[in-house]
């Protein structure tokens, strides 16, 4: 079952609440492949500008194919105020109040590219990895590495309530 937040309107509603939970009927086997991420319930840790935060995807590559294996990428957290700021081209309506970015402005290639929407930015914690971003879109007008995602925190009280509906 998948439950979409309410207030999502796509490109029109400039990607705000771009957020879904999938619930499955089954559980899910670990292994090496295979492994859960932490959601920071309580609010414990904190992220700050410069943070190294570890993506994988099965995005385009720089070449602009879809890779046939999982990739993996390092990207700086940057504050929504700060992200909001570095678009001035009319991009930042997209930076809604429920975003925040990652990546370098002055890096292409390892980063957030077509195919990569859905996958979460994860933050090491305590000897875990902590969810902390969905990637939700992209400027399309610039060649660069920054990606905007829906922070996972902003969402925490509707998280919990399909948690606890479900458990």
């Amino acid at each position: 079952m998948i439950h979409l937040k309410e207030g999502y309107y796509g490109r029109t509603g400039f990607h705000a609440e771009d957020i879904a939970i999938i619930v499955l009927q089954n559980k899910v086997s670990f292994s090496n492949g295979v492994s859960p991420v932490c959601i920071d319930w309580n609010g414990k840790y904190n992220v700050v500008n410069g943070n190294q935060g570890k993506i994988v995807g099965w995005g385009k590559t720089e070449k602009g194919i879809s890779s046939p294996i999982l990739l993996e990428a390092n990207l700086p957290y940057i504050d929504h105020i700060s992200c909001r700021k570095m678009f001035t081209n009319g991009f930042e309506p997209f930076v809604t109040v429920d975003k925040f970015c990652a990546g370098s402005a002055s890096v292409s290639g390892q980063g957030v590219d077509q195919g990569d929407s859905g996958s979460g930015l994860c933050f090491f914690h305590s000897d875990s990895y902590y969810l902390t971003g969905v990637v939700s879109n992209k400027d399309p007008s610039i060649n660069n590495s920054i990606a905007v995602f829906t922070d996972v925190m902003y969402h925490i009280q509707w998280i919990r309530g399909l948690y606890n509906q479900h458990n």
